[in-house]
């Protein structure tokens, strides 16, 4: 978000209360996806619960990016936090379950890297994104559908861990 902040303060018409509401919406959502995933994830799945946060982060990069409404702007927001609170607590536990004793640290602290990687690209792409038009913060908030979608994809082929098969 932080590449676009210029922009949808413009766009929007926001003063600073209403920025910083539409940039820390999403901490909101984070809370009630980290809040909720866990007791979800016990009852569907923990890949269940995977593909249902990955389908938030693309819905809330397409409703962000198209949003001409302030108030749906924000809700985009807190379902992608939604995805993101989720899917930073049930990874991990999905991965630790998953994978042989001896790579289960190693895999765990990947998927760290993984996500502070994913961080930086976001900035390079907000960068080369700067100059693509009048409405290139949807193009910054829309392209995250690309790793989304490649997400949700790839989770189809992933099993059920050992975990969720005993019970």
């Amino acid at each position: 978000i932080s590449g676009t902040v210029p922009f949808i303060k413009s766009y929007f018409q926001l003063g600073n209360l209403e920025l910083g509401w539409a940039v820390s919406s999403l901490i909101l959502g984070a809370m009630l996806g980290n809040s909720m995933a866990g007791p979800l994830s016990d009852k569907i799945s923990r890949k269940s619960t995977l593909i249902i946060m990955a389908s938030m982060f693309i819905l809330s990069a397409l409703i962000s990016a198209l949003a001409t409404d302030f108030t749906v702007f924000v809700l985009a927001r807190i379902l992608g936090g939604v995805g993101v609170g989720g899917a930073i607590l049930i990874a991990p536990i999905y991965i630790a379950e998953i994978a042989p004793a001896e790579y289960r640290g190693r895999l765990v602290s990947f998927n760290q890297l993984n996500i502070v990687i994913g961080i930086s690209l976001a900035y390079f792409s907000n960068y080369l994104l700067l100059d693509s038009g009048i409405n290139n913060w949807r193009w910054m908030l829309g392209v995250e559908t690309i790793p989304a979608v490649l997400y949700l994809f790839l989770l189809f082929f992933v099993p059920h861990s050992p975990r969720w098969l005993c019970l």
